[in-house]
């Protein structure tokens, strides 16, 4: 009777362990610049560990797409291979992005194309200029970049990142300076929409600096501390325009400002993702000095998730809030919607100004094409490779924006509003996504809207 049991515990084991394989030896190709340490640390398994058989190829995708959000790279391949031994090789191959970049700038200074097509489509309003971007300095991913412009905007700013500075490879450090001036500006919302005054004198001259610490405790989980300092000096007839702009008819304003934000990002592509979810949570203190001339708190808050619903077809969700606490926030320093990605779509045209904000994005998206398209008559192996996805989209949103201290007639807030519609987008190399779409606003309006960048 014990021989069976025994031979019974003997197979159970062996069936238990052969579950798990162990690695061998990990592999790098193709990274010319870009250090072997840095592609380690974006890794959850290292030479000599086990993993289970069941789970590896689903791992060995998740660090692949951990060293494509490096954004380093054009394409990073992943692959693995037995030994005779049984054990596992793996292998990452990589195409790098071309790292030193100098360039001119030409760009429109308005909040979006819609905006400036709007406003009378002056190549007045452009900004050009001269941008100089080193993304993988010293082959550690650190970034150096200086930028000078002139046009709508003059402004000189110097910016240097190192994500990796202690031997664990888990604390960074960012700085930042930038000087600018500028002869047009806006200076209040009429109407749901920004009102600018242009002149041949400066109109606003602005001065910042800030230092930016973070901390990386594991692979998703990202705490950044930020410091800055803000100084802005404006013309006496912004302020006789708008006498709230910086409060209390003055022309100059001064604070520090300290936050503090705690990000979960568990997204498969960073610049266009189909799968995972992001979180953040961020506190602003905007004035920590007795001497500055600004003090509330703001908090912010969003969770987005990135359904892959199979068949070629996904479906995004983003909702995003804030709160903001103090009841005589300048005009220069409120943001509700309309800025950057906090917008409604649809309502291109318009700002919603207010101290806080709820905003939901719906997108339903299906992959039509994604392929990398081979173009030997070029010889730099950078630009020869252009990967091109394209998804026709239907998209719906809707927000609410508290502000209660409404003026010129800006009817937009305190009510829902919503803007849905179709569109397309366009994803290729140096996470350049180009966004095509059709919305129809809850006013029956029916416009066209094009977009370049990130929509998360």
């Amino acid at each position: 009777m014990r021989m069976p049991i025994l031979i019974l515990l003997i197979s159970i084991a062996y069936s238990t362990s052969a579950q798990f394989i162990r690695i061998d030896s990990i592999l790098f190709k193709g990274n010319e610049k870009t250090k072997n340490q840095i592609l380690i640390r974006e890794l959850d398994f290292n030479p000599g560990d086990s993993v289970t058989i069941n789970t590896l190829d689903a791992r060995l995708e998740y660090n692949r797409r951990k060293l494509m959000n490096t954004n380093l790279f054009i394409w990073v391949k992943a692959d693995l291979n037995q030994l005779p031994n049984g054990h596992l090789k793996i292998s990452f191959e990589f195409l790098e992005q071309w790292y030193i970049l100098g360039y001119p700038i030409f760009q429109l200074a308005d909040r979006n194309l819609n905006d400036w097509w709007s406003r009378g489509h002056d190549l007045n309003r452009s900004i050009y200029g001269i941008h100089f971007i080193h993304n993988n300095f010293q082959g550690r991913n650190e970034k150096l970049m200086i930028k000078a412009e002139t046009g709508f905007t003059q402004r000189l700013d110097f910016t240097y990142s190192n994500p990796y500075l202690d031997k664990k490879k888990t604390l960074g450090l960012a700085v930042n300076a930038s000087y600018s001036t500028s002869k047009i500006m806006p200076y209040e919302t009429r109407n749901d929409t920004l009102q600018y005054l242009t002149t041949e004198k400066i109109l606003r001259e602005r001065w910042s600096g800030g230092i930016n610490l973070r901390k990386r405790f594991k692979f998703y989980d990202l705490q950044t501390l930020e410091l800055k300092y803000t100084h802005t000096v404006i013309s006496d007839t912004i302020v006789k325009l708008n006498p709230n702009y910086f409060a209390l008819n003055t022309k100059e304003q001064n604070f520090t400002q300290l936050l503090y934000r705690y990000s979960y990002d568990f997204r498969d592509l960073i610049a266009y993702p189909l799968r995972g979810r992001k979180f953040d949570i961020s506190i602003n203190k905007v004035g920590i000095l007795p001497s500055d001339h600004v003090d509330f708190w703001e908090l912010t808050g969003a969770i987005a998730y990135f359904f892959d619903l199979g068949s070629h077809f996904f479906l995004t969700t983003q909702v995003k809030g804030k709160i903001s606490k103090d009841t005589n926030i300048p005009y220069a320093n409120v943001r509700g919607l309309g800025y950057g990605n906090e917008i409604v779509r649809g309502y291109e045209l318009n700002v919603l100004d207010g101290k806080s904000y709820f905003l939901n994005r719906n997108t339903f998206k299906f992959q039509l094409l994604n392929k990398i398209f081979k173009l030997p008559f070029l010889p730099i192996k950078q630009f020869n490779q252009i990967p091109i996805a394209i998804y026709p989209t239907a998209f719906y949103d809707f927000a609410y924006v508290n502000n209660n201290f409404s003026e010129n007639e800006n009817k937009l807030v305190n009510q829902w509003i919503s803007g849905g519609g179709l569109g397309f987008d366009v994803v290729t190399y140096y996470n350049l996504v180009c966004k095509f779409g059709f919305p129809v606003t809850n006013g029956s309006e029916i416009g066209m809207v094009i977009g370049i960048g990130r929509e998360f």
